[in-house]
């Protein structure tokens, strides 16, 4: 969402530690050595069909196999963590899962990881920064829009995770059950073993009462990461629509762009204060809607502003996550407009409840 602030990290580093660094950028360099030999190996047999986009294609295969033996890499060296011939924790991380709830979490789908800090983005924005050794067998979604299901227990009820949510429900009444709410995955650092979420805190939800009480060492229990939509790089015009809820998935979408992408993010935020700054390609606009007092939810100002917009070309693309309503107003301006629906995406990431 907001441009990531720097990360505060250890003036200090172990033997360990600089083992792990060490190991991981020689696997950087074997593998982009081993992807630019393969390319130019295919490149060669492909013969006058290749040539026009070789250094591309070449530059490409090298960043992909650096990647790729990098992670290969690191996992191979939590892998030796856990076995006990490499050590690798923050003392501040509070305290590790057990091996044992490491395997359960795995089973019951559940990744255990430890708040390592909270920061305030505006008046209606937190961000939970939490990590794990290996980010505890999470791996992100290939699409922009990934989420996943945080696990929000009762403190009071001293619940332990992994959570079996099916032996739980035999034991427990429904209000006492750990709720389960989606939320955009921010941002995830494999090196640092970090990831990010970003909650909507106008509500009065448990994610939102969550993320409002969390502290370093706090447990965050997660799914793991799903997605649907990534937009087209190759897209003529982009048009972006979504308020605080929707805000994180639009972000990655926008720094996901090519630098010559153009088009139009209407966000709405309860404020001047609740503006945040996104990195996005200098030809797409941002436009900040005000709701100057109103509720979340209450107003027309995203509908509006899409309906004022011009009709985007043939091969524009759409990506929009708002309140239900909001999103059921935008849906049909964006029917009319006749684009591809493969290129287009409206999704409600909450519903406001109304008075009777």
């Amino acid at each position: 969402m907001s441009k990531r602030k720097k990360d505060k990290r250890h003036s200090s580093s172990t033997g360990s530690e600089r083992l792990l660094l060490d190991v991981l950028r020689q696997a950087e360099r074997a593998g982009a050595k081993a992807g630019r030999k393969t390319a130019e190996k295919a490149l060669k047999r492909a013969g006058a069909a290749g040539r026009g986009r070789s250094k591309e294609l070449s530059a490409a295969a090298e960043k992909t196999a650096s990647a790729a033996a990098r992670l290969v890499a690191q996992e191979m060296m939590c892998s030796a963590a856990e076995a006990g011939s490499v050590t690798d924790r923050s003392s501040d991380d509070g305290p590790p899962p057990s091996g044992d709830a490491l395997q359960r979490a795995r089973k019951l789908g559940q990744h255990i990881l430890r708040v390592k800090r909270v920061e305030r983005l505006g008046p209606c924005m937190v961000r939970v920064v939490a990590g794990a050794p290996d980010l505890s067998g999470f791996r992100p979604h290939r699409h922009t829009d990934q989420y996943v299901k945080v696990y929000v227990a009762d403190p009071q009820m001293g619940l332990e995770p992994p959570y079996d949510m099916k032996e739980l429900r035999r034991q427990l009444p429904r209000e006492q059950m750990p709720r389960t709410r989606s939320y955009t995955v921010r941002w995830v650092d494999l090196h640092a073993e970090e990831l990010a979420i970003d909650f909507a805190v106008h509500g009065g939800g448990a994610g939102s009462a969550w993320a409002q009480a969390a502290e370093p060492g706090t447990a965050l229990v997660i799914s793991p990461a799903k997605g649907k939509f990534t937009p087209d790089p190759r897209s003529a015009f982009h048009v972006f629509a979504a308020d605080e809820a929707g805000l994180p998935a639009v972000s990655s979408a926008l720094e996901s762009l090519p630098v010559g992408a153009r088009g139009v993010a209407l966000l709405e935020a309860a404020g001047a204060d609740g503006e945040l700054d996104l990195r996005h390609p200098p030809g797409l606009e941002i436009r900040w809607l005000h709701r100057n007092g109103a509720a979340p939810g209450t107003t027309d100002l995203l509908a509006d502003a899409l309906s004022d917009l011009n009709r985007p070309p043939k091969g524009g693309s759409v990506m929009i996550h708002a309140e239900r309503g909001a999103c059921k107003a935008m849906a049909r301006t964006v029917a009319g407009w006749g684009l591809e629906d493969r290129r287009v995406r409206v999704s409600s990431y909450w519903t406001l409840r109304r008075r009777r």
